[in-house]
């Protein structure tokens, strides 16, 4: 009976031991695979640190280049503006209103009729010529007219502003030319500066950058957004 006892002992310490064994093998296991797991979770921060650095020299170079962008898109548009200095746009001309004269001749003659001047000298044109976009049924395509002076277009186009002028039953404007950017920006304020046209406050626009100009009270307001130009509006009643 003592022998039988003594055997379930040995048998049952056998058993614990194969067991805490087994369990050491596996806790070993594990201490394995989490320090694995730990290295690769370690490893994956240090990409995603230098993925983050990356990315960070990427948004400041996307904003750097943006802003050189921006920066040569106004040299650009600003000097394609001072190239057409020299240029005024006619409207409401008719096509084929110079009959079987050249253009240029007919707006040669007309112009100190149009403008109500007697210049020392007749005005020098560089080029004349309507713009290439294709006629349509019943529209007059502008008249570009490229002056060889500056000075004569000054005087084209101040004589012309206030003065109504009509050819063949139609009224006729003169416009400055300028960038299709440009005309872009001004055609973003139309709706509130047929507002100030009515009060007789309009005073043009500056060219670069595209600001509105406003009288008011003797005084000159430039808005530089159609935002900005309404909540003024509103605020003078």
């Amino acid at each position: 009976m003592c022998n039988t006892s003594k055997s379930d002992n040995i048998w049952r310490s056998c058993g614990h031991f194969k067991f805490v064994k087994t369990l050491e093998n596996n806790l070993t296991e594990i201490k394995t695979a989490v320090i694995s797991n730990e290295k690769r979770i370690d490893d994956a921060e240090d990409r995603i640190v230098a993925a983050e650095s990356r990315l960070d020299t990427a948004d400041s170079f996307i904003t750097s280049a943006s802003k050189r962008l921006n920066l040569l898109e106004a040299k650009v548009d600003d000097l394609e503006n001072r190239s057409r200095r020299k240029n005024l746009r006619l409207f409401g001309l008719r096509e084929g209103a110079e009959g079987s004269r050249p253009l240029m001749d007919f707006i040669k003659d007309m112009l100190p009729r149009w403008t109500d001047t007697t210049p020392d000298t007749p005005f020098s044109l560089e080029r004349v010529h309507r713009t290439l976009a294709p006629a349509k049924p019943n529209q007059h395509r502008p008249v570009l007219i490229r002056f060889l002076k500056f000075q004569d277009k000054e005087l084209v186009f101040r004589s012309t502003r206030c003065r109504e002028i009509t050819y063949d039953g139609t009224r006729l404007f003169f416009s400055e030319d300028f960038s299709a950017e440009t005309m872009r920006q001004r055609r973003e304020f139309n709706n509130v500066k047929k507002l100030f046209v009515d009060k007789g406050m309009y005073r043009g626009f500056l060219v670069q950058p595209c600001k509105l100009r406003i009288l008011h009270d003797k005084k000159i307001y430039l808005f530089s957004s159609p935002k900005e130009a309404e909540e003024f509006y509103r605020s003078i009643g």
